[in-house]
């Protein structure tokens, strides 16, 4: 009976991604196992027998899901020289022919799948049913099988193959009617493999908290004194002031801008020689006079004060010791702050 092509559904997978992209991708494969022909009905002494099988498949990927696969498959041959006893081997079984069908793959890992397959076996069947009666009939019959893989690269990979061939048949003379099935490894290749783009790793920028610097403590003042004398010398009887004297006076004018807090105390004094009560009034001139000499040029002080204590402080017996204690003393006196800590 002739046989049409059959028309195939195989299974929707769902799984997660291979490692490579393999859609539009073309490959080859060939293997060997063995095979097993069962269910003989042969008008000879044939029955059940195994063989060494062999095969060779191109085909095209359209998704990492399915594939349209075309091939070559040799069954081998069933003879009597494998019965008990043997004979000559005068009647034998020969089948081989094309295969078209599709292939379903299922990643169960990056390297790991498994396989399923189903389709048409177009044969070509030889049956020597002795020295002297041959026969020979080309038909259709289904096949299917699965497999379990192993990817050894992202284009080479292995598989153990299972694939059932069934009614097998010379349907002219009616001599021949059996099952097949083969059990084999098949290697395959595949052109164009690109391995799958992978993200890149995205490197974010460091959060950098901010932190405020502590506060610096406040820092702690002291106040600091410093006390300066200088005495302005007059002449006998004289309220008077030299050039001398004002030179002395310009350099404690200049030493006063230099703080903002500065005291001026101007102590007015006089000999011992004539009468006290002139001499009071003596120093008290030059005090006076000094201290206009000051204001004139542009003293900076905070106060400026005065006292003249006339010959209250003199005691000196030598004309040289008496010129000394005709005089002016100033004394300046600077305050400024002075970080401690």
């Amino acid at each position: 009976m002739k046989k049409s092509l059959l028309a195939i559904a195989l299974m929707s997978t769902f799984s997660y991604a291979n490692a490579a992209d393999v859609d539009n991708t073309w490959y080859i494969g060939a293997g060997a196992g063995q095979s097993n022909y069962e269910s003989v009905d042969a008008v000879s002494h044939l029955g059940d027998d195994s063989d060494l099988a062999w095969n060779a498949v191109v085909g095209y990927q359209l998704n990492k899901y399915f594939a349209v696969e075309a091939g070559w498959q040799d069954l081998g041959t069933n003879d009597d020289t494998h019965l008990w006893g043997g004979l000559d081997g005068a009647q034998s079984i020969d089948v081989d022919g094309f295969t078209l069908g599709l292939v379903g793959t299922l990643p169960l890992s990056e390297k790991w799948f498994l396989t399923g397959e189903a389709g048409a076996y177009q044969y070509h069947l030889a049956h020597q049913m002795n020295a002297d009666k041959y026969v020979s009939a080309t038909d259709t019959a289904p096949y299917f099988g699965a497999g379990v893989g192993y990817k050894i690269t992202d284009s080479l990979e292995v598989s153990a193959k299972y694939r059932r061939f069934a009614n097998i048949d010379e349907s002219a003379w009616n001599t021949a009617n059996m099952d097949a099935q083969t059990v084999g490894i098949q290697m395959v290749y595949r052109f164009g493999v690109k391995p799958t783009p992978t993200a890149a790793a995205v490197v974010l920028p460091a959060v950098i908290k901010e932190t405020k610097p502590a506060p610096r403590p406040e820092p702690v003042y002291e106040t600091k004194i410093e006390q300066s004398s200088v005495a302005v010398l007059f002449g006998f009887d004289s309220s008077s002031l030299s050039s001398t004297a004002k030179a002395k006076l310009d350099e404690v004018i200049r030493l006063s801008k230099q703080s903002d807090n500065d005291t001026i105390l101007l102590n007015g004094q006089s000999d011992n020689q004539g009468d006290a009560a002139y001499n009071q009034k003596l120093s008290e001139a030059r005090v006076q006079q000094v201290a206009d000499y000051l204001n004139a040029n542009g003293v900076e002080v905070q106060t400026l004060e005065q006292q003249a204590t006339g010959e209250q402080d003199a005691h000196a017996n030598s004309r040289t010791d008496r010129a000394l204690e005709r005089r002016v003393i100033i004394t300046l006196t600077s305050e400024t702050q002075v970080v401690v800590s």
